[in-house]
């Protein structure tokens, strides 16, 4: 008998708490409505005040210190009027949401401006609720300063921002151009799918590029080592033409920044790109960006396009930024009838693949109806070096192999382009070793008035 009692007791005790837990699940269900609605109701008011006191002029440099300061005072004035009972902190947190969200990417504002900013390297909306950030190389979901994750309202709040982002950068998406690609005013690329190419909702990624890296930034983070560092350099100096190859998100763009950033300034450089990510710290350079059809289908201007116009404007190097297709072959013919000391980058798994199946088929998708054998020919005599890089397992971006070509080599009936592996990172020992090969080259940066210990040179 006494055992049943305790057993009612029990689950009236369970039943009890339960309760008191749906309770507490309600009232914080209420809270975030409470919220929502005071959102929905301040923001008009908002909008109409930042446009009766702030000027267009004002409003056209968001990133102004000055201008978050003035936007806030007015909209924590407008919160403290319309929620006079709400605790301090909350009122300050609702502005805070409303200035990025007038004024700036919504929920993705702190990764653009705020703290987080330098330090995130891409973001991805998978949905409207599902956001995640890339810092150090490692993939987290997106949460505030509460632990709690960062969401978009729905999926026009995802539209809105998108919209905002693709203003300044003249284009757009709509039902019938489901998709964009974008250069971002601060420099980061932007691809996005909307319905009904993107099943779940409004999705995008964005790549941000740090600025100002140079070499010894990235022996600084474990990307390369001195003496590489000095090798590329006097590679890129002496004028030899190179290829970085890599995978998705491994840094190309990276490297190739700093790779430029010691070209000598009184050489002039045209930067080729779709879209425009390079930012070259060069006092001498023309930045052309390939422009897709307008909305009556018209008006396209392609890399191979720019390419081409490039190689009439005296360019003392060519620099594209990603060949993809058909440019491949223009820019083997700029490296083999004088712009030395050119740069592009590609995606490959290794340098062999990036010159004798990656490349080869790039051009050949120029349609020149040129046969394997004069492609790598070209290849073979265009390129000199190719760097390799990486995303290891840890999310540290990082060189794994350096090849110089040595003309082509025939082995039964395949033709391909002859690679000499100079540098390789050793797992084993975390490390860059110098392979047994000498670097052929040499003679070309002596000329050059550039000099290499023999260590690097093994000649």
């Amino acid at each position: 008998m006494f055992n049943n009692k305790r057993s009612s007791i029990s689950g009236l005790q369970n039943k009890l708490d339960r309760m008191r837990g749906d309770g507490h699940q309600d009232a914080q269900t209420e809270q975030a409505m409470d919220r929502l609605e005071l959102f929905n109701k301040v923001r008009p008011l908002a909008q109409k005040r930042i446009r009766e006191r702030i000027t267009t002029q004002e409003l056209a440099d968001r990133f102004a210190p000055a201008l978050r300061t003035k936007v806030k005072k007015e909209i924590l004035e407008i919160v403290e009027q319309e929620a006079p009972g709400l605790p301090k902190p909350a009122q300050v947190g609702i502005t805070e949401e409303l200035v990025n969200d007038l004024l700036g990417y919504g929920p993705l504002e702190p990764y653009f401006s705020g703290l987080l900013a330098d330090q995130v390297t891409e973001i991805k909306v998978d949905n409207p609720r599902i956001i995640w950030v890339e810092i150090d190389g490692k993939e987290t979901l997106a949460t505030d300063d509460n632990g709690k994750p960062v969401t978009f309202r729905d999926d026009q709040h995802c539209r809105d921002v998108l919209d905002r982002m693709l203003a300044p950068t003249g284009r757009r998406v709509d039902i019938s151009s489901p998709r964009v690609k974008a250069r971002l005013p601060d420099g980061s690329r932007l691809m996005a799918h909307i319905p009904p190419v993107a099943v779940d909702g409004t999705t995008f990624s964005i790549r941000r590029f740090k600025k100002g890296l140079t070499l010894a930034n990235l022996v600084e983070k474990g990307a390369m080592n001195e003496e590489i560092m000095q090798f590329i350099s006097a590679c890129v100096k002496g004028r030899l033409n190179a290829i970085v190859s890599g995978g998705t998100s491994s840094g190309k763009t990276t490297i190739l920044n700093a790779l430029a950033s010691v070209i000598p300034e009184d050489e002039s450089i045209i930067t080729i790109e779709d879209p425009a990510e390079l930012q070259l710290q060069h006092r001498h350079v023309r930045r052309l960006e390939a422009k897709p059809n307008n909305v009556e289908g018209e008006g396209e201007v392609s890399q191979r396009d720019l390419v081409a116009d490039a190689l009439r404007m005296a360019p003392k190097r060519i620099v594209v930024g990603e060949c993809r297709e058909g440019e491949a072959f223009d820019m083997m013919q700029a490296m083999n009838t004088g712009h030395d000391g050119s740069l592009t980058t590609g995606h490959a798994n290794n340098a062999h693949e990036m010159l004798n199946s990656r490349l080869v088929n790039m051009i050949q998708m120029a349609d020149m109806g040129l046969p394997r054998e004069a492609i790598v020919g070209q290849i073979a005599g265009a390129v000199d070096l190719v760097i390799h890089i990486c995303k290891d397992r840890t999310g540290r971006r990082r060189v794994d192999h350096i090849c110089e070509t040595t003309g082509i080599v025939v082995s039964g009936q395949h033709v391909n382009v002859g690679l000499h592996e100079l540098y390789r990172f050793e797992q084993e020992n975390d490390n860059w070793v110098r392979t047994e090969h000498p670097f052929s080259r040499y003679e070309k940066l002596k000329w050059a008035g550039i000099e290499l210990s023999p260590e690097v040179v093994k000649c």
